[in-house]
């Protein structure tokens, strides 16, 4: 301290500059590592879990369409009554039965070229129904249910993945219905890799593993990562901890683990994440600080070398400079110029900063929008299949009497909804459209039932015009075909009404003259009603009103907007559908 007392001003200068920029400079040379180093992990983290969402959603989809693939056999009546012949003891497979059997099979196996085989077991004979891309033939069970057999058997029989070397196996058994009695297995073996594409393109970093487990805990997918060195036990035992957390997440072992379950634990997901993928994703940055802090070290030095030199006024004197030289830089300007001291390096990290709020709020509209949109197309993709068989029925029996005028028409009111109901390329249609969509429905309809149904329209003119979401009469027309007019003798009545409410909201109203539903069945489908978009989209009954409800949600979020049903015995059925309403030509 003597020594420094003694030492000229201009030393006093040289060495105070130095200390003070020297100090600031590896102060925030630290902060911004430790924050900067937080906020990536916390980004980095964050993807992953949206990432691990968002192949949970995807896995979703992927076993409801498996599901609907297996549900033909079990609501086709023909299918149905195929297979519980073919199960009973003192009663063969006709030629006709396996033919629709193998039919419909091989359709499946058309339709997914990953898939390989789709097998039929008969679980009361040692019989197999197996249809390949290149043959179909009957076959001795043998051991194909070794691996089916070996499952713990209170375990869930309606989707069940299995591995069985190269393929995959997806199974679902099939009950009798009236004592739940298992009487046959449907079996679809696929190829792994449209899963192993999924999860190829979910990762980020060739470090990262995801692993796929069915309910049984079996794995049935993985894809591991570089320097994959966790054993069996080890990964069992992170999985069983995550399963049982609320979190389902962890950090441990320099890694951070991921679990979500797919339908009720159907499929488990465990995603794996190294610790040193955040570090390798830090060092440019850390590095880049690094060099500003270097710069701005050297830059002060030099001013410091500098000032020390030229700076022989008194303290007073130096005191007034520093005071000026504050308040020129407090003055706010519209345009401040780049420092390359450690206010630079603020700078230039919070404008990164900013940058990287503004990339993540586009990210975040985007994947609400694409989630929006997803749950739309999948609602509006689910169209009960039975409808197109009855049709094909109808102009299949009409071809075999005779030679009549109404086979054309039949035709091309079909043509005319395959047209409607399959372009997807709008998902917002008027009312007029829909209108013309539901008369040929009912045309085909009226073929079926002998010219039963009589539809009424009681449309205001100025409701023509509005848009509403696509194919949601057409359900509603269906239940009461199904639910209300089919026990009811004599004529049909289908009457449609639409009219402006008191607020501007579009009112549609569709009523039948059927047999109506009772007071407890009413309050259920009413409790069905309230249920959210979300659940319409993953349960496994999602057609029907809880469809039309969701997409009307979805569409016109809000209080006030939905399905609302009345109903009575023997006095009819109304449906009332109130949403938005929207002009022709308006942005969806």
């Amino acid at each position: 301290m003597k020594r420094f007392r003694t030492m000229s001003i201009r030393k006093k200068i040289l060495i105070s500059m130095l200390a003070f920029t020297l100090i600031p400079v590896t102060l925030v040379i630290l902060v911004a590592t430790r924050v900067t180093y937080k906020t990536m992990r916390d980004q980095l983290i964050y993807d992953r879990r949206m990432s691990s969402s968002w192949l949970e959603n995807r896995l979703s989809l992927e076993l409801n369409e498996t599901l609907d693939q297996f549900y033909q056999f079990e609501v086709d009546k023909e299918l149905k009554a195929a297979i519980q012949n073919w199960h009973a003891l003192d009663d063969d497979l006709d030629y006709e039965s396996r033919r629709k059997l193998l039919t419909s099979m091989s359709t499946i196996l058309s339709m997914d070229n990953s898939i390989n085989e789709v097998s039929l077991f008969n679980l009361q004979k040692d019989h197999v129904l197996v249809a390949e891309r290149s043959a179909a033939y009957m076959a001795p069970i043998g051991d194909r249910l070794d691996l089916w057999n070996k499952r713990d058997p209170d375990l869930q029989t309606n989707l069940v993945y299995l591995r069985n070397d190269k393929e995959i196996i997806v199974c679902h058994q099939i009950y009798r219905f009236h004592d739940r009695l298992p009487i046959a297995l449907v079996a679809i073996h696929r190829r792994p890799y449209y899963i192993q594409k999924i999860l190829a393109d979910i990762k980020t970093v060739p470090e990262e593993t995801i692993l796929l487990f069915n309910d049984q805990h079996a794995l049935i997918e993985a894809d591991y990562g570089t320097n994959w060195t966790f054993d069996e036990a080890y990964i069992e035992t992170i999985r069983l901890k995550l399963q049982e957390s609320n979190q389902k997440e962890f950090s441990g072992d320099d890694h951070f683990w991921f679990y979500r379950e797919v339908n009720n634990g159907k499929i488990q997901i465990l995603f794996s994440v190294p610790n040193k993928t955040i570090i390798a994703a830090l060092r440019p940055t850390i590095l880049n600080s690094l060099l500003f802090a270097l710069m701005a070290v050297l830059a002060s030095v030099a001013s410091a070398i500098v000032f020390s030199h030229t700076v022989t006024r008194p303290i007073r004197d130096l005191s007034e400079q520093m005071t000026s030289l504050k308040l020129h830089e407090h003055k706010e300007t519209p345009h401040p110029r780049v420092r390359n001291d450690e206010i630079g390096v603020l700078q230039t990290s919070f404008d990164h900063m900013i940058a990287r709020n503004k990339e993540l709020i586009a990210q975040t509209f985007k994947s609400a929008v694409e989630k929006r949109d997803a749950q739309l197309r999948a609602l509006q993709a689910q169209i009960n299949p039975h409808f197109m068989y009855n049709t094909l029925q109808v102009i299949g029996g009409m071809a075999l009497k005779k030679d009549a005028p109404e086979i054309y028409q039949v035709t091309l009111a079909l043509s005319d909804i395959l047209r409607y109901s399959l372009n997807f390329s709008e998902e917002m249609v008027t009312l007029e459209e829909e209108i013309r969509y539901l008369k040929s429905y009912v045309t085909i309809q009226n073929k079926r039932f002998n010219d039963r149904i009589e539809l009424r329209l009681n449309l205001q003119p100025d409701t023509l015009h509005l848009r509403i979401p696509k194919l949601i009469l057409q359900p509603l027309a269906e239940n009461s075909f199904e639910h209300g007019l089919t026990e009811k003798p004599g004529a049909w009545i289908l009457t449609i009404e639409s009219r402006r409410g008191d607020h501007g909201e579009l009112i549609i109203s569709v009523m039948d003259n059927g047999t109506g539903f009772t007071e407890e069945r009413l309050k259920d489908i009413q409790e069905m009603l309230k249920k959210s978009a979300d659940d319409a989209l993953h349960k496994d009954s999602q057609i029907g009103l809880a469809n039309v409800d969701a997409r009307i949600r979805l569409c016109s979020p809000g209080n006030g907007y939905g399905v609302f049903i009345e109903s009575s015995e023997s006095q009819g059925t109304t449906v009332r559908v109130v949403l938005k309403a929207e002009n022709e030509g308006a942005s969806e």
